[in-house]
Parts: structure tokens; sequence; C-alpha cells
């Protein structure tokens, strides 16, 4: 006798759909009670939410008066430290986020330089160079209309030369 004879592990085509079958279904079940846990508890934390944040305000306002009850302090002076934190975070911040515009713009012109695509002072040398070639052109087309064969002066060429 074969030792897989026996073993329920084994089975037919038939079988293994039957079972995966199962298996989709326990996995669709089991997703979805994770899903209504989730909604479940947000519900709860919105309809409870309010009630217990409140809560925790008066007790921090009570731990606050307590604390400044022992060391005698007038007011609030927690709030400067706060704001002057905030200060120093907001302008660290902004130092790093300039850092980070810096070097993907870097990284943005690496890539475009190795792409060979040109720069808008490449683009405007060449707008330059173009109309500086058109200019030359009408000037030869004008002569060449008028009928004159006699090149302009600095231009290089002798007489007679397209």
């Amino acid at each position: 006798m074969n030792t897989y004879d026996n073993d329920d592990r084994r089975d037919d085509d038939a079988s293994f759909g039957e079972q995966a079958g199962r298996f989709s279904r326990k996995l669709s079940d089991s997703a979805q009670q994770v899903w209504l846990a989730g909604l479940g508890a947000l519900g709860r934390a919105q309809a409870e939410g309010n009630r217990f944040f409140d809560g925790l305000v008066k007790e921090g306002e009570a731990w606050e008066a307590r604390r400044r009850e022992r060391s005698g302090e007038q007011g609030p002076g927690w709030r400067d430290n706060v704001e002057q934190s905030l200060d120093e975070a907001r302008e660290k911040a902004s130092g790093t986020w300039t850092k980070v515009e810096k070097a993907f713009d870097d990284q943005v012109q690496g890539v475009l330089k190795r792409m060979h695509v040109p720069t808008a002072q490449d683009v405007a040398a060449l707008e330059a160079r173009l109309d500086a070639l058109h200019a030359r052109l009408a000037k030869l087309e004008n002569r060449a209309a008028s009928g004159t064969d006699a090149p302009a002066p600095g231009s290089h060429q002798g007489p007679g030369a397209a």
C-alpha cells in the first residue's frame, strides 16, 4: 500500500477547487469582518470622541492648575515656550523644505541634461541665431530681387558668389 493512499491532504483536482473556494470564502468573510470592525471602531470614536476629548481637556486643566499652585506660577507661561518651539520648528521645516526643493531641482536638471533636453538659455540663444539668419536671408533676398550682384561690405563673399 502506498503511503499516500490514506493521506487526506492529497485530493484530486475537483476537491482542490472546492478547497480553494472554501479558503477564498473564509478569507473574504474574514476581510469583511475586519472591515466592519474598523467601521464600528470609527463610529464609536466619532460618537464618543468629543466626550472623551472634553474629559481629557478638563483633566489637563485640573492638572495644570495643581501644578501652578505648587510652583506659584502666575498664568500660562508655557504658551510662550510652546510658541517659541513652534517658531523654531517652522524655521527648521522651512530650511529643510528649501534644501529638498534644491535637491529635487538639481536632480531634474541632471536628468534633463543627460537626455540632452535644451535649457531655456539654449532655446533663447537658438532663437537669437535664427533671428540673425532670417535677417541675413532677408538681405540676400532683397539684394537678389534688386539685381545687385555686388556683395555687401563685410559679407566675405566675392562678386557673383551665390
